[in-house]
């Protein structure tokens, strides 16, 4: 305690007026106490290295610095005062002689006149000089609080100021936001060339006086933090602020940048400072150096070989990266030494052949046989009428899937997909589900997405992504994320394409840790990931690697960015790789000789060319390039049977009236009760099932068969329109019940199907609600699908209007992944769809996008027939809008009875959840009943008397109810009515085969979307090739719609009843 603050604690006992004056004392006062401190022989003219100007200084950080923070008024000396004078009043003799003469005097002496004792303060202090011996060092300040302020600093901004461009540039464009640039001019030290707040001066301390005197600290509580403030209370010897500021440098400043100190949790924060503030967090032995020095050889080479045999050819290199190969493999061998068995790699395309060839072992030859383009079979690749082809993708583009075995005979999964982010997570999440779903399952199977610098700070789709990382079912107990910064993003530069100082600031919304790391420090890089992967093991949350490096050539190979970035491309030119680097650096050191460097780098060359010769006479196997292999699934050029989707019906009737049950003492809402009894009498009766018994009956059966059903979206578990109630609350405790959970009896999905699909056991039902965002949840489902065929997988949008927002999933991924990648998918997406008068949001699903991506030819017919057809197979999706709970239930059922899968649209209804007329028996979903692709006219009066019909109309979904309510109330029997249930792929049998038998009758559409949308532009070529071709009578359908129109729908109830009429009525004719 100083003088200052034992002055200071006189007001406690005092009051207002004496503290106001005490924390701003005159002049007079200061120069009072200068001169108490004077007659105790501090300033004596004897002793110069105890000056007046020293001893000056250290007084006013005392009152300037430190009393603001670290006065009497702190909870720490506040409570120590108050236990003394509890001490004291209590037993005077029980305090030491000095507090008890000071609180003697504050007793009976006037404030003018009081005395002051020294308080007795226990110090580890030594006096720095003989000049000195004679100073009690507990009149000295103390240097804690100025230490521990310049220790946080450092924690807090000490990567502002670290070595991270390999360049050593840290240009304006690149780093806006380092002291002296363009955001943060004024923060620069000149002298230091540090962050002002990383300099001694900053925090009280004069740079000249007092780097090399011993530190003056009393106490040895660190508020609970670990690392080196812990490790200062205990180190021996003399403790001089140079040792400091140099340890601070080495840990925060050098080729390693962590930022930390954002995350609330002080044992998180410990966590990371007990490892980085430990002097050997960057030290690594010979073997694990040379190590590194292979791992990184491979890589640069794999460049430079491609790079010269192939120099004319795209491959969006890694050049100037390369670090990241060995780091990569390295935290995937630590992940594996903690228990891990499972890696799913998700990246962009730069980089992607390297990580294939040296991370995930893709063969070279094959890599090599994509650049000379012998991989594949021509004459396979062609897309035929009768021939299903494939598309395929650039090499860059492709992914893969290989077992690694470690010598000591650990075994391990790497999965490479051909796209990020959300789909990474989706798999990952599966696999984790299939593998057991414990806490170790989770932390077994490890997430990896790659990211380039833009794409991290400027998709969205990175945020949502890392929204999932606490939500319930979609958690995957912490993703890895990679930014291979190059500084660049194609040509525009991080000063214009982010606001926040680095690319991965994003991570501080979410309390990830960041470490930014110097792409040319190899070892820094590595210890980097290997420190994430034990994040991620030890806490299960996203942890951010930020390694900033280069990119040595354009875009790709064949750009020039001299147009747009001339500086920093005549430093890259000028610059060295980083593994000559790397090899000058172990030879300096001693690790290896030039001539152990020149074997390496001779033997890995020789291991490529010798690749290339064998690539020559490499004949493919079809599994080499196909990321997944599910056994006994056939591909669109097998035929695979048409199955009866149908179930028992008392199987049904139990099912139905579990839906409808919750546990005795479990208090449902008063209305919910009412549906769950009618949910009861339904499926006692076996007649007027709805909607969403119809789909839970589906589920059920699935369940029951040993298959896991799984069901996301926004408020999914009631349902948008509040028809599903999958999952329900207790009303006074919020307890979550789900009673298709309570079917059988409860088997892990880890167990064998045959197990799983005994009569007493059953599958879990998943319905969660999921985060706001369509993107990332459709992307997560989709990769949830490609795991595990054996499960039925489901999306539901909000309304159908809202899938907008994840078009690029449906764009790139979803529509053309078995295409491009071979890769199936049964994800099954529910969009609610229909025109209720509700506006342009909340009406239409925009089912003409789906339909125009449909790879069908509208001009030639397949084969048709029931045992051949393979007319789904050989699609990319199905898209239906069913009419019937029943033909819904067999919708969803057909998605897992058969031998493929495919991903499913469902235009889902919605006034349709409770329109009396739209409801099924259990007849309907019982034994050998199958989907219908096609319903005829319902009307037996009608359907018999087709020569009767004078208007023939085709029609999906929603709008039949309309029309055949006005077609009674018009008392019509000459206007047939057909539903397509799939619109795509089309049904040309049927519809041939119903307008043969209305052979009389004028062909209308009719649809509820304006004309330039819905079905019809689908529609209506291919009836016309459906009638020409197989009734030789060509027939066209004319339109009956809305207008066309840019917005899909109205918002203004007049005029949407007047458009609703006007379809009536160009059905039926005028409506009255």
């Amino acid at each position: 305690m100083t003088v200052s603050q034992a002055l200071l604690l006189r007001p406690l006992l005092r009051g207002p007026q004496s503290l106001k004056r005490c924390l701003f004392p005159s002049s007079s006062t200061a120069a009072s106490l200068l001169n108490n401190n004077n007659k105790d022989g501090i300033h004596s003219k004897n002793h110069p290295s105890s000056s007046s100007s020293s001893l000056q200084q250290q007084y006013h950080r005392s009152l300037s610095t430190r009393p603001s923070t670290d006065s009497f008024l702190s909870a720490s000396s506040a409570l120590y005062v108050e236990s003394m004078l509890e001490q004291y009043e209590a037993d005077p003799s029980s305090v030491p002689d000095s507090w008890r003469a000071y609180f003697e005097s504050t007793n009976n002496s006037s404030e003018s006149s009081l005395s002051f004792n020294q308080p007795t303060v226990l110090v580890n202090h030594k006096p720095s000089s003989p000049h000195a011996s004679h100073i009690n060092p507990a009149a000295l300040p103390s240097d804690s609080l100025g230490v521990a302020h310049l220790i946080r600093a450092y924690q807090v901004n000490g990567h502002r100021s670290a070595n991270l461009d390999p360049l050593g540039m840290h240009t304006n464009e690149s780093f806006p936001s380092r002291p002296g640039n363009a955001r943060s001019k004024d923060d620069l030290d000149t002298e230091s060339h540090l962050a002002k707040t990383l300099t001694v001066g900053f925090h009280g301390f004069d740079p000249e006086v007092d780097m090399d005197r011993e530190l003056n600290f009393k106490g040895v509580h660190t508020g609970g933090n670990k690392g080196f403030l812990e490790d200062l209370t205990s180190m021996p010897g003399k403790v001089t602020l140079r040792k400091v500021v140099e340890r601070l440098q080495q840990t925060y400043c050098g080729t390693i940048g962590v930022e930390y100190m954002h995350i609330g949790s002080v044992e998180q924060c410990n966590w990371i400072r007990e490892r980085v503030e430990h002097p050997s967090f960057l030290e690594c032995d010979v073997e694990k150096k040379i190590h590194l020095f292979e791992r990184l050889c491979f890589a640069d080479t794999f460049e430079t070989f491609l790079a010269n045999k192939f120099n004319t050819t795209k491959r969006f290199g890694l050049d100037g990266g390369e670090a990241i190969i060995p780091a990569l493999k390295d935290a995937i061998d630590r992940a594996s030494e903690l228990g891990a068995h499972s890696f799913i790699i998700g990246m962009p395309h730069r980089g992607r052949l390297n990580v294939l060839a040296n991370v995930m072992r893709k063969p070279m030859t094959t890599i090599f046989s994509e650049f000379q383009g012998t991989h594949y079979d021509v004459e396979k690749f062609i897309k035929m009428n009768e021939e299903w082809g494939s598309s395929g993708d650039v090499k860059y583009h492709l992914g893969s899937s290989m077992d690694r075995t470690y010598p000591d005979g650990r075994k391990i999964h790497l999965t490479h997909l051909e796209c990020v982010n959300p789909v990474v997570l989706g798999k990952t999440r599966a696999k984790q589900f299939y593998c057991g779903d414990t806490d170790e399952d989770m932390r077994n199977v490890v997430p990896i997405l790659l990211h380039g610098d833009a794409a991290f700070a400027g998709q969205g789709v990175v945020y949502e992504t890392m929204q999932l990382m606490g939500v319930d079912d979609f958690k995957v107990g912490g993703t890895i994320h990679v930014i291979v910064n190059n500084q660049i993003g194609f040509t525009t530069n991080p000063i214009n394409s982010r606001s926040t100082p680095y690319s991965s600031d994003l991570g501080k919304a979410f309390n990830s840790p960041i470490f930014h790391c110097n792409g040319d420090d190899p070892v820094a890089v590595s210890r980097c990931l290997e420190t994430a992967i034990e994040w991620r093991h030890a806490w299960g949350t996203d942890v951010i690697i930020d390694m900033i490096c280069y990119r040595r050539n354009g875009h790709n190979e064949l750009d020039q960015p001299m147009f747009t970035q001339p500086k920093l491309y005549k430093a890259i030119t000028r610059h060295s790789s980083t593994l000559d680097i790397y090899e000058k650096r172990l030879i300096d050191e001693g690790t290896m000789s030039k001539e152990e460097a020149q074997e390496i780098r001779d033997f890995t060359l020789q291991s490529y060319e010798n690749d290339l010769i064998a690539s020559k006479t490499y004949v493919p196997k079809p599994a080499d390039w196909l990321s997944s292999n599910w056994a006994g699934f056939k591909g669109p050029g097998q035929h695979s049977r048409i199955r009866p989707t149908g179930v028992e019906i008392d199987t049904l009737r139990y099912i139905g009236k579990k839906a409808g049950e919750v546990p005795d003492g479990f208090k449902i809402h008063r209305q919910m009760n009412k549906i769950f009894k009618a949910r009861q009498t339904m499926a006692e009766k076996g007649t007027e099932i709805d909607w969403g018994l119809a789909e839970a009956m589906a589920f059920g059966s699935l369940l029951i068969e040993g298959n896991h059903v799984r069901l996301t979206g926004q408020d999914v578990q009631r349902g948008t329109f509040s028809h599903r109630h999958a999952v329900v609350k207790d009303q006074d405790t919020e307890e979550e019940y789900t009673p298709l959970n309570s079917l059988a009896r409860m088997v892990s999905m880890s167990a064998p199907l045959e197990e799983r699909r005994l009569p007493d056991t059953q599958a879990k039902l998943t319905v969660r609600n999921s985060i706001l965002s369509e993107f990332a949840v459709l992307g997560f489902e989709h990769g949830y699908s490609l795991e595990n065929p054996n499960a039925l997988i489901l999306w539901e949008a909000q309304f159908g209007d809202f899938v907008n927002g994840a078009q690029v999933m449906l764009d790139q991924f979803i529509a053309a992944g078995e295409d491009k990648w071979h890769r199936q998918s049964g994800l099954v997406m529910l969009l609610p769809h229909g025109y209720d008068g509700q506006g342009a949001e909340h009406s239409s699903c925009r089912v003409e996008r789906y339909l125009q991506m449909m790879e069908e030819d509208p001009h030639h017919i397949p084969t048709m027939g029931k045992d051949e057809r393979t007319q789904i197979q050989k699609s990319n999706w199905q898209i239906v809008n069913c009419s019937t709970p029943a033909n819904y239930f067999h919708c969803l059922r057909r998605q897992i009875h058969r031998d493929f899968r495919k991903p499913l649209i469902v235009v889902a209804p919605k006034n349709l959840l409770r329109n009396k007329r739209c409801v099924s028996t259990l007849d309907d979903m019982g034994p050998g009943t199958i989907f219908h692709r096609a319903f005829d006219e319902a009307d037996e009066k009608i359907s018999s008397n087709p020569g009767n019909v004078k208007t023939l109309v085709f029609c999906t979904g929603q709008i039949y109810y309309e029309l055949i309510t006005e077609r009674e109330k018009q008392e019509r029997d000459d206007v047939a009515i057909v539903r397509l249930e799939q619109i795509a792929p089309f049904a040309f049998d049927k519809v041939a085969q119903y307008c043969s038998k209305y052979d009389n009758a004028e062909v209308v559409w009719a649809q509820q979307e304006p004309k330039n949308m819905g079905a019809y532009s689908y529609i209506s070529p291919r009836l016309m090739t459906a009638t020409r071709e197989l009734n030789n009578n060509e027939k066209r359908a004319r339109y009956v719609g809305r207008m066309v129109s840019s917005a899909p729908a109205t918002g203004m109830s007049k005029i949407h009843t007047k458009e609703y009429n006007d379809i009536l009525n160009g059905v039926f004719g005028k409506v009255a």
